[in-house]
Parts: structure tokens; C-alpha cells; sequence
């Protein structure tokens, strides 16, 4: 019986693949005065922000600077919740379901968004982010953590996410997996995608 019901963050709870796209392209630029390919950013956007960097090649000052930009660029750009995503959180909570949070952002990553999320933070139980794991998704660990902390089994959740990154964490966690469509077409043709959140209270 699925009792927790648990998300990603970016791509699938809100829409920060422009803004983050965006302003990390720009804050490149400023420090390495190298403007790297939207198509080059947009496979690297998934994953947590320390391995992201590594893939670049960069020198840890040159992260230092970039990281500094970023925080001034991204300030440009508003991150939202998707359209109907507060309203299928609050449904599921009426139903009885456990939300629960799965991300690549680090906890200083996924605090800003409290503004945007503060009508349903109380909503959401657990937050499990990159920075309190040694290896992130589509390892295990941080399923196994959240399993941990709140004594359920694997077979007691479904992961909500829109990357292959997100199915393939769902297979080596051994539990169900929705494909989050409504904005990153990559999983459209996977069994269970969803292009509108509340098409996620039809699988349930």
C-alpha cells in the first residue's frame, strides 16, 4: 500500500530550469569569459551542483567566483511552483498520503524557495537534500535515508521526478516512479507520465 508520496524538486515541484539555466550561463561568462552552450548546461542541470562543476573542469576559485555571480544573476529571475502543483499537494495531504522531498539542491539550495513553497512547507514532512548524502540519485542512499527517518519500506512510496536520472534512482531504490511531464518532455513516452500535476492523483 503506497503511503508516501515523494518529489524532486527542480523541473518537477517548480519551474527553475530557465532561471537556473540562465543565470548559471551568465555567471559563467562573467568569471571565465566562456560562454558555454545552452544544450552543454541543460544535461548538466540535473545533477547536484558540486558534480556539476566537477564536469566543467573548474578550478575551485574559479567555483568560488562563479558560485558569487550566481547568486547576483539568478536574483533576476522569479522560480515558481508549477500550475497545479500546490493544489495536488494539498489533495494528497487530504487523502491521507505523506509528501516527502527528494533533490539535488543542497538544504542552503532548497531554503530558497521558502517563499514560494510557504503555503505548503507544513504540508511537506521530509526533506532530504545532496549536501547529507556521500552519493547522490540515481544512487540509493538518500531513498535509504528517507526510509530510515521515517520508518516506511520502499514498497510504501512512489518517487514523482522528470529525469532519467529520477527513473533510473527509482529502479536501484526499488520503489514505483511517476514521470513528471508537464515541462521536461524527456520520459513522455514512459508508462504513468503525467503532463499536468493532478494527473498524478489518476495513478494512485
Amino acid at each position: 500500500m503506497i503511503k508516501h508520496i515523494v518529489f524532486d524538486v527542480d523541473r518537477t515541484l517548480v519551474d527553475s530550469f530557465e532561471p537556473e539555466l540562465l543565470s548559471l550561463q551568465e555567471a559563467i561568462e562573467i568569471v571565465t569569459q566562456q560562454k558555454l552552450e545552452r544544450e552543454d548546461l541543460s544535461k548538466l542541470t540535473t545533477l547536484p551542483t558540486s558534480e556539476f562543476f566537477k564536469r566543467l573542469n573548474l578550478s575551485d576559485l574559479e567555483i568560488k567566483q562563479i558560485n558569487k555571480e550566481w547568486e547576483i544573476t539568478f536574483s533576476k529571475y522569479k522560480t515558481v511552483c508549477f500550475k497545479n502543483i500546490k493544489e495536488l499537494i494539498k489533495e494528497l495531504n487530504n487523502r491521507g498520503y505523506i509528501i516527502d522531498i527528494i533533490t539535488s539542491r543542497t538544504l542552503e539550495e532548497y531554503h530558497e524557495l521558502d517563499n514560494e513553497l510557504s503555503d505548503i512547507s507544513n504540508i511537506i514532512n521530509t526533506v532530504i537534500t545532496s549536501d547529507i548524502i556521500k552519493n547522490p540519485k540515481p544512487n540509493s542512499e538518500s531513498m535509504d535515508l528517507l526510509c530510515s527517518r521515517t520508518n516506511c519500506s520502499k514498497d510504501e512510496i512512489i518517487y514523482v521526478g522528470d529525469s532519467k536520472i529520477d527513473k533510473d534512482f527509482s529502479i536501484s531504490s526499488g520503489c514505483l516512479f511517476i514521470p513528471a511531464c508537464w515541462e521536461n518532455k524527456d520520459l513522455m513516452n514512459e508508462e504513468n507520465a503525467c503532463f499536468d500535476p493532478i494527473d498524478i492523483l489518476k495513478r494512485l
